[in-house]
């Protein structure tokens, strides 16, 4: 016998696959109940003659109200499936659902048992189109065997009841059928709802899987984003880093000889850095050096880029600036950066920074625009320092 269909065997699968296992439950409940009343017509044909129309329509209008509120119910579910708390609940409704139509398909031999010489003859109608119609749903009910199993059992019972209380060898012989059958039915709906769970099982499991691989994979992205973000910026400050800057300085030297686009650079250098760090100690250098960044941050335009290039010195690229425009920026720059006090603790130190501009020329290697630059920074400091100085441009 296959394992039990409730049985779901990794963490986190019962509340899906229940949820799936109803849904298919609802879907194929508005199915069947869509079609059933060609069945409930057929057993109204059959018994009109032996029983009158009054009858057989009052049968039929409680047939047909059991199955007009299983489809409303059916269709309310699939237009807004239920929160994971509330699947149960709708698991329950149904099968109280499918119980009230097998009472109502039961109920026929009660409404259409005649008396006399064609009593057995009109009976057995009724019994075989019952049996027809309870086999038919072991494969429509075979997400939920407790579905299959009330509905089995209910469709039964009136007539199992009613036959054992005739009590002559026919109706008893009837009656053992149905019990028969009921058994019957269980085993091969058991292992219907087995295999339907079987198919929920790898349909959940994948959905898991699918679930866990999109997780790591957006895991992993972030991982290496970050990755990416440590492989180009500088531990301390935050800056791009020494190997980033100056290959972003090679794309712009790229972009000039191809396309003509104007960049300039600008280094630039802490004034007397390491008497912060004599004085003050290397922890206090180090602050000084992320306030420096941040302020410098603050000033610069979306698409130029600040790397740390060594030490207490500090390279920007300007990309789509000329040197005009690259001295007015760093200008600005120098004077707010002695403007106010770097730091405030162990106590109030105010630093100064000197500039070294260069813009990119024809001809030019990477190299020699950024010796440019140094030459420019040299003669800055040698100047008194806390000054911009331009590069040559011949």
């Amino acid at each position: 016998m296959t394992a039990n269909p409730d049985f779901f065997p990794f963490a986190g699968a019962p509340a899906r696959g229940e949820a799936l296992r109803v849904r298919a439950l609802y879907e194929r409940a508005r199915q069947v109940v869509i079609l059933a009343p060609l069945g409930t017509l057929f057993m109204g044909w059959v018994e009109k003659d032996a029983v009158g129309w009054p009858l057989v329509l009052v049968w039929m209008v409680i047939n047909s109200l059991i199955d007009t509120v299983t489809f409303l119910v059916a269709s309310r579910l699939l237009r807004q499936p239920p929160p994971d708390g509330k699947i149960s609940y709708w698991h329950n409704r149904h099968v109280l659902l499918r119980s009230l139509q097998g009472l109502t398909w039961g109920s026929a031999c009660l409404f259409f048992h005649i008396g006399g010489a064609g009593s057995f003859t009109n009976d057995l109608t009724v019994l075989i189109v019952l049996v027809a119609v309870s086999a038919s749903s072991v494969a429509n009910m075979a997400p939920s065997f407790r579905s299959l199993a009330w509905f089995s059992a209910s469709i039964k019972i009136v007539p199992f009841v009613q036959y054992l209380w005739l009590g002559d060898a026919q109706h008893v012989a009837f009656a053992v059928g149905l019990f028969i059958l009921m058994l019957a039915e269980m085993k091969l709906g058991w292992d219907a709802c087995g295999q339907f769970s079987d198919v929920i099982n790898k349909v959940v499991l994948n959905q898991s899987i699918s679930q866990q691989l999109e997780l790591r994979n957006d895991q992993l992205a972030k991982a290496v984003q970050k990755l990416n973000v440590i492989a180009a910026h500088d531990d301390l400050t935050g800056a791009y880093n020494r190997r980033f800057i100056v290959g972003q300085l090679e794309r712009e030297h790229q972009m000039f000889e191809r396309y003509g686009n104007v960049c300039s650079v600008v280094l630039l250098d802490i004034d007397y850095f390491k008497q912060v760090n004599d004085g003050y100690g290397h922890a206090v250098g180090d602050d000084v050096l992320v306030a420096f960044v941040r302020r410098l941050e603050v000033e610069l335009r979306q698409g130029d880029f600040l790397g740390r290039y060594g030490g207490e010195e500090f390279l920007l690229v300007l990309p789509m600036t000329d040197l005009a425009a690259a001295l007015q920026l760093t200008e600005r720059i120098r004077a707010i950066m002695s403007s106010a006090p770097m730091v405030v603790q162990p106590v109030p130190l105010s630093v100064t920074a000197s500039f070294g501009v260069a813009q990119i020329r024809q001809g030019e290697s990477v190299d020699g625009w950024l010796a440019r630059a140094d030459h420019a920074l040299y003669r800055a400091k040698e100047s008194g320092r806390n000054r911009v100085e331009l590069a040559e441009v011949a």
